[in-house]
């Protein structure tokens, strides 16, 4: 199995986000501006305009994010080798209906959905059944693991869960993930990721 996040690793949300928080919030800061991925810190929000601003992009903007360029391509090429991609993602559970079309529509029909608690309690409830608790993705035979988000880089490095892809990003650039005997390969497109999966899980 092959963890995939979701969110400017397969599609660029960062791009709509500024774009959102252009057009509604009065927040003119370009991507490369977003030091981190948290928007109550890059975008200089407070906790309710935070909240209602994920609220109402969750709820307006998600099947219109772009693709990041030949992603879609290279999961489907997984796929079909069976390879078994897995989008492994900290999206609010209400958002699933929403990623299921975008993923749909971008041929990926056939790639599972997994929502887990990249960000503790931020969106979702802690007994909200369709969340997967981090830990529990050890259990899940993944062989690999594409992610931007620190916390989450940082996760997997603390679980030893398996070799990983940083897909670097602004608010990734500076970050220095833990130690961990296991390889880990920063990563700028596709291309190279889906060499780098390939030689991994031929050994």
């Amino acid at each position: 199995m092959i963890y995939v996040d979701l969110d400017d690793v397969v599609c660029e949300t960062c791009d709509s986000l500024v774009a959102f928080a252009r057009k509604h919030f009065d927040r003119d800061i370009a991507v490369e501006e977003m030091f981190d991925y948290d928007l109550r810190k890059s975008f200089n929000f407070d906790e309710p305009t935070y909240r209602t601003f994920m609220k109402r992009f969750h709820a307006n903007e998600l099947v219109d994010i772009p693709e990041t360029p030949h992603a879609c391509n290279v999961i489907r090429s997984w796929t079909a080798e069976g390879l078994n991609p897995v989008i492994v993602t900290g999206r609010p559970t209400y958002s699933n209906a929403a990623t299921r079309q975008w993923l749909d529509e971008h041929g990926l029909a056939d790639i599972r959905i997994v929502h887990v608690d990249k960000y503790a309690k931020l969106f979702n409830d802690a007994d909200d059944p369709l969340i997967t608790p981090f830990s529990d993705l050890q259990n899940m035979g993944i062989q690999f693991a594409i992610d931007d988000a620190p916390n989450a880089i940082h996760k997997i490095c603390e679980l030893r869960l398996c070799p990983t892809a940083i897909f670097t990003r602004p608010w990734n650039r500076t970050y220095i993930p833990p130690d961990c005997d296991l390889p880990k390969h920063e990563v700028a497109c596709w291309h190279t990721i889906d060499t780098i999966v390939r030689n991994t899980l031929s050994h």
